[in-house]
């Protein structure tokens, strides 16, 4: 059996050979490896931007595209779409991978946990996912890390000032100084 498996993991790269550049730019997005971008690659080809014109087509093919069940203004459960299974595998894997990674992706899907739960932090981190894999695959270039502070002051600072606005409508003033 392993034998097979070696034989035929030497056919798909026979295969995906011709386009080593296009895998790179997917395998370059933090969480997908290159099992992983073979696999992404396989499911939507070399010409994602010409038949997807925009990042939300591409992503309710896929099917990870949030649900929009809203009806006089309440919001109601709605399911995940069903889309390309294969994909959303795979963009699913590299959502928890990067879980708790340091970077931008992993801190998303922290913040979206924190409201809404581990597997609905992972479906939308996947959706985070596939709208950079199509921006990387329009451009035509590989994964930077944004050098961008993503709230680490601000879930510190947005309680910290309703408390003082709280204290400062019961009458007191206050003064505050960071501790050294």
């Amino acid at each position: 059996m392993e034998k097979r498996i070696t034989e035929l993991e030497a056919r798909i790269e026979a295969k995906a050979e011709p386009y080593l550049e296009v895998i790179e730019q997917i395998d370059s997005i933090p969480g997908i490896e290159r099992t992983s971008a073979v696999t992404i690659f396989a499911e939507v080809g070399p010409h994602v931007a010409e038949m997807f014109p925009s990042d939300a087509q591409f992503a309710s093919w896929a099917g990870v595209c949030p649900g929009n069940n809203e009806s006089a203004g309440k919001r109601r459960k709605s399911k995940t779409m069903q889309g390309n299974k294969h994909l959303k595998g795979a963009l699913c894997q590299a959502a928890w991978a990067n879980s708790r990674s340091s970077n931008r992706i992993g801190q998303f899907f922290r913040r979206i946990r924190k409201r809404r739960g581990d597997k609905k932090a992972n479906v939308a981190t996947a959706h985070l996912l596939i709208r950079i894999l199509h921006a990387l695959m329009r451009e035509k270039r590989l994964y930077q890390e944004i050098d961008v502070s993503l709230g680490d002051e601000t879930s510190k600072k947005n309680p910290l000032d309703r408390y003082v606005q709280y204290i400062q409508q019961l009458g007191y003033s206050v003064q505050l100084n960071p501790i050294q």
